[in-house]
């Protein structure tokens, strides 16, 4: 089994972020989860999938110790690799080409590709190049100075395991173990399933006062991170209907897409304003209540 998990998990390691299977999207408020796009708000799938990896990894250890370490650390695979390669003194040369790919596909994690690339090539972000340059030092003393040491010395799930772990697992606890995994796919899948991939959120905008009646304008900014296009309509529920129909035509926003509709309202005196937006195809509405003050 050893020859092909280790492989394999150094292999998903570098495309899970390119293909979105599972990435953190800091700069833009939203997260990947097998390529649908969420935003931070709809944090429970990205909750329980991040909970499911670490109690896969630790549980491991209640079923062999050390089977993960042994088995898919890309660490330690990379390790043994480059002990392979030092009959032929290139375990040198294949560590320093490593260092700066492993740092970028670090840093793909927590940002797109396409925003860590152009930090590095056009200096956008100060913060994402610091952090690679300072990646790329630490991966590099990894893999050409510590290699396997650092299994033993510094890896923090080493040190967990041998408190926690025990050396001889019951066949109870591996059962506990295998039914919490259990809820947590189920839970995860669910949520993921049941959360919707379109944002709808009402932005404060200007209120510009006459003698007889304040206008308030504010933008209702719509997302729509599904595969496909999505229309929106906006009902009036009750207080002062908005000025015009900002919702006429209906607005169509593409996948990957968002826009913002401009809603007036005019009021001659204190008015709460009650409406809801409502996406089409995915058969959502979000509801919101204004409290409007007159002249």
């Amino acid at each position: 089994m050893r020859k092909w998990t280790g492989p394999l998990v150094f292999l998903l390691f570098f495309l899970v972020p390119y293909l979105n299977l599972f990435r953190i999207d800091i700069p833009t408020g939203h997260y990947y989860w097998f390529t649908r796009r969420f935003p931070f708000s709809e944090a429970l799938p990205l909750l329980l999938t991040v909970l499911l990896l670490v109690f896969t990894v630790f549980g491991l250890s209640f079923f062999r110790p050390r089977l993960f370490c042994s088995h898919m650390c890309p660490h330690n695979t990379t390790s043994r690799w480059l002990r392979k390669l030092m009959q032929w003194k290139l375990d040198i040369p294949v560590g320093i080409l490593l260092s700066p790919l492993v740092s970028f596909t670090l840093l793909s994690y927590f940002a797109a590709p396409a925003t860590v690339w152009a930090a590095l090539t056009r200096g956008t972000s100060t913060i994402l190049l610091v952090a690679f340059v300072v990646l790329t030092v630490f991966v590099g003393y990894l893999l050409l100075r510590l290699r396997q040491d650092f299994c033993k010395m510094v890896c923090p799930y080493g040190f967990f395991q041998h408190l926690f772990a025990p050396d001889a697992p019951k066949r109870s606890q591996q059962w506990i173990v295998v039914i919490v995994l259990l809820l947590l796919t189920a839970g995860m899948v669910t949520t993921a399933t049941l959360t919707s991939s379109v944002e709808i959120s009402l932005v404060s905008g200007t209120r510009v006062p006459t003698p007889n009646a304040v206008t308030y304008t504010y933008t209702v900014t719509l997302a729509n991170d599904s595969a496909v296009p999505e229309t929106f309509t906006l009902r009036h529920l009750a207080g002062p209907p908005p000025a015009g129909s900002p919702f006429l035509p209906p607005p169509l926003v593409a996948p990957g897409e968002s826009k913002g509709v401009p809603v007036a309202f005019q009021v001659a005196r204190t008015e709460v304003v009650h409406f809801e937006v409502c996406a089409t195809q995915s058969a959502i509405c979000k509801p919101f209540s204004i409290s409007l003050s007159g002249p």
